[in-house]
C-alpha cells in the first residue's frame, strides 16, 4: 500500500527510517548525499539542479513546491512498487511539473534488462514499462532496467498529479561520473541522445506527458 500521508523532515537524518536499506546512510552513499545536499536548500534547488533546469524553457525559472523522498510509485504491474530518491512538485509558470531525482554516487543503475528478465512476471512488467516509454522490449536488453521504472515513475507521477511535464533527472555525486554512459545509453534508446552532464534533454511525449531527461553532476559533501 501507498502511503499518501506525508510529514515535513527536520533534519536529512529523518529520511533513514524510510530508506530501503538503512546501512546506506553513509558518506559517499548516495542516500546520505542526496538528502543532506537537498536538506542545505529546503526551499530552493540545489545550485547545480537550478543551473540544469535552466536548459529547458519550461523549467528554467520552476520554483519548488514539495519533495518527497523514498517516494514509492505503482508501476501498474504485478510486482515490487517502484521507489524514486525524491520525487519533486514543482511549478512551472501556471502549471506544475514532476522531477523524479534519482541519486547516484559509486552505484550502478542495477542489471542490464537482459540480466534482470528471468521470469514471466518481470517481463511483463518490462512490456509495461516499454509501452509506456514507446521502447521495443527486444531491443533494450542491453540498457539498465532501474532507468526504465524511474523514468516511468515520473510519467505515473505526471499524470496521478494530472500535469503536462516530467523529468527524470540523475543527481550524480560521483567524481568518476560512474554510470553516465549507461545514462547516455538509455537516453540514445528513448531519441534523446545526451552527451554531456549539466543539461536538460529534448523533450518527447510518452503517455500525454512532455518528458525530459538530464544529468546533474555534483561534488559529495565534505
Amino acid at each position: 500500500m501507498i502511503r499518501r500521508l506525508h510529514v515535513p523532515l527536520r533534519n536529512a537524518e529523518d529520511v533513514i527510517p524510510h530508506l530501503a536499506k538503512p546501512e546506506h546512510w553513509k558518506k559517499g552513499y548516495s542516500a546520505y548525499e542526496l538528502a543532506v545536499t537537498w536538506a542545505q536548500t529546503p526551499l530552493d534547488f540545489p545550485v547545480r539542479v537550478r543551473a540544469a533546469l535552466r536548459t529547458a524553457p519550461e523549467y528554467a525559472d520552476a520554483e519548488l513546491i514539495d519533495g518527497f523522498f523514498e517516494r514509492e510509485v505503482d508501476l501498474g504491474s504485478a510486482g515490487r512498487n517502484s521507489q524514486t530518491d525524491l520525487m519533486l512538485v514543482a511549478e512551472l509558470g501556471s502549471e506544475l511539473g514532476i522531477i523524479a531525482v534519482e541519486g547516484k554516487a559509486e552505484e550502478s543503475f542495477a542489471d542490464c534488462v537482459k540480466d534482470w528478465n528471468d521470469s514471466a512476471g518481470k517481463h511483463r512488467r518490462l512490456v509495461s514499462l516499454c509501452q509506456t516509454l514507446e521502447l521495443d522490449p527486444e531491443r533494450v536488453g542491453d540498457l539498465r532496467h532501474q532507468l526504465l521504472h524511474r523514468t516511468a515513475s515520473a510519467i505515473y507521477e505526471a499524470k496521478r498529479y494530472r500535469c503536462r511535464h516530467g523529468l527524470m533527472l540523475v543527481h550524480s555525486f560521483s567524481a568518476t561520473h560512474r554510470g553516465f554512459s549507461d545514462f547516455a545509453a538509455f537516453s540514445a534508446a528513448m531519441g534523446v541522445h545526451m552527451g554531456q552532464a549539466g543539461r536538460c534533454s529534448a523533450a518527447r511525449m510518452c503517455e500525454g506527458v512532455s518528458l525530459r531527461l538530464a544529468w546533474v553532476a555534483d561534488s559529495p559533501q565534505v
